[in-house]
């Protein structure tokens, strides 16, 4: 299965909120990223669960 992924960008436009606050919930663990082609990108079923409030359990704080 090929995992597509959407920019960052992208996902940062599709939850409404600005680019930093998504760099700092990507820090926190709450979106998990993956590489593609040398880029970070997050899947859609990512953007879903973090919108549902199903976030991953984190040990990284800040």
């Amino acid at each position: 299965m090929v995992k597509h992924g959407i920019s960052l960008v992208e996902a940062a436009r599709r939850l409404g909120v600005s680019q930093s606050t998504l760099y700092i919930a990507l820090q926190k663990g709450q979106i998990p990223t993956f590489r593609r082609d040398g880029r970070t990108v997050v899947s859609s079923g990512a953007l879903r669960d973090y919108q549902t409030g199903k976030r991953p359990p984190c040990a990284y704080r800040l």
